[in-house]
């Protein structure tokens, strides 16, 4: 998937415009769309930089050509950061514990 297409993508899933984004990164609406229709395909570091922490993703994500293994995690986490970063302490115990219970039973199979 190219970068466009996944900068669309994220946008989309937090359900903003491309105004939206430009301003919470600081870049003009006319950049923004020029990566998501692919016609600007060089972003700078510090562009994909604040692009990958506006959307809790890794830059690594925004560029990469190839999903990966560990891409389904990575799904899971960009859609639901903005829930995992309001948990207290107590509920990320919970969670971990839920963690361990499935990835226990799945070795047990």
């Amino acid at each position: 998937m190219a970068i466009g297409d996944r900068i669309k993508e994220l946008r989309s899933r937090k359900g903003q415009s491309l105004q939206q984004v430009a301003d919470a990164i600081g870049a003009s609406k006319a950049h923004i769309w020029e990566l998501e229709s692919n016609r600007s395909k060089n972003p700078s570091l510090e562009l994909l930089r604040k692009l990958a922490d506006h959307f809790s993703t890794s830059i690594s994500y925004l560029i990469e050509n190839q999903e990966g293994e560990s891409e389904p995690a990575q799904s899971f986490y960009r859609r639901n950061s903005d829930r995992l970063n309001t948990l207290e302490d107590d509920q990320f115990d919970v969670l971990e514990q839920l963690l361990d219970m499935i990835t226990k039973n799945k070795d047990d199979s």
